[in-house]
């Protein structure tokens, strides 16, 4: 497969504590990675450097020409209060994909309508976000990173507040993406079949096995 990114040695370091030190590694087409670790070891930093959300102390990461991630922060950056409805979050996913101040095309809402019958929450499309339980909230929030079919999804722990058949949808649902995505995911469950492991521990990167 070919390769989507590539980052070497990279660096974060906060005052005098080292996050993320010297680590390496890539990720190619239709790779599928699960990335565990100890809370606070940097696995949500690595998201972030890769999402070119914060900038490493030192290193660089070389991504392909065109290169389009889908994201799904850890801390879900939008006010539960603010008047949106399902459909209009869903819907912003896609706004690199038009150009500024012009309206989303029919296509592009169609594209929504067939991201939320996948997630089963088409019956919420004009449902306010407030209210909304746990669950039906992180799926919206995947169908936000997922409607642009981008070249990359960055999941940080996505099967939070999800029930056992909960993250059985959730997997086999991103098992459907990885198709055409490749996926990297933070997550506390270790044993997500056919993905690769990494584990970031006291500032290492190290692949742990594959899981078949």
């Amino acid at each position: 497969m070919k390769e989507l990114l590539k980052f070497d040695n990279l660096c974060l370091t906060y005052g005098h504590n080292t996050i993320l030190d010297h680590i390496s590694a890539s990720i190619s087409e239709r790779d599928f990675i699960v990335l565990t670790g100890p809370n606070g070891g940097g696995k949500t930093t690595l998201l972030q450097i890769i999402a070119g959300l914060l900038p490493p102390t030192a290193g660089h990461i070389v991504c392909r020409p065109g290169l389009t991630l889908g994201y799904l922060p850890q801390y879900r950056g939008i006010d539960r209060d603010f008047p949106i409805t399902v459909g209009e979050v869903v819907l912003s996913g896609l706004q690199n994909r038009k150009r500024l101040f012009a309206s989303f095309s029919r296509q592009q809402e169609e594209q929504v309508d067939r991201v939320l019958e996948r997630l089963q929450i088409s019956q919420l499309k004009e449902r306010p976000i407030k209210g909304l339980s746990g669950g039906q909230w992180q799926r919206v929030l995947l169908g936000r990173a997922i409607v642009s079919q981008p070249d990359l999804l960055l999941l940080d722990e996505p099967d939070t507040h999800l029930d056992l058949e909960g993250k059985d949808f959730l997997y086999n649902l991103l098992r459907e993406e990885n198709s055409r995505s490749a996926v990297l995911l933070v997550s506390h469950d270790a044993t997500v079949s056919n993905t690769t492991m990494w584990e970031v521990k006291d500032g290492q990167l190290r692949p742990v096995r594959e899981i078949v």
